[in-house]
């Protein structure tokens, strides 16, 4: 499988993971915000164990983009550029976890 065609089905995914972050900002009570908190982490699931390991501090959608945005700078930074508050944003996410994104990733 091409590279572009595996950053194609992780941009879908990240779409997909999206949609449930909104859903869970969104959630009626707890007990669906859960629900929709573990149809998340299954669908995370579903990347590439190097991407999973990549994002474990930064898993959202949005740190997922950029993730993308910067492993394509480091493969050919003169098509890729980024800019580079998102370098810097990059290795601010690869600071041990909060109590917060912990507990999220990690629900009991």
């Amino acid at each position: 499988m091409a590279n572009s065609d595996i950053n194609a089905k992780i941009l879908d995914t990240i779409n997909i993971l999206e949609g449930l972050e909104t859903l869970m900002d969104q959630a009626p009570n707890e007990a669906i915000a859960k629900i929709l908190q573990k149809a998340w982490l299954r669908v995370s699931e579903t990347f590439p164990e190097d991407f999973q390991a990549a994002t474990k501090e930064d898993a959202g959608a949005e740190g997922l983009r950029c993730y993308l945005r910067v492993k394509a700078f480091f493969e050919n930074p003169s098509e890729n550029p980024i800019a580079a508050t998102e370098l810097e944003r990059y290795y601010r996410n690869h600071l041990p976890l909060d109590g917060d994104t912990a507990d999220f990733l990690f629900p009991e």
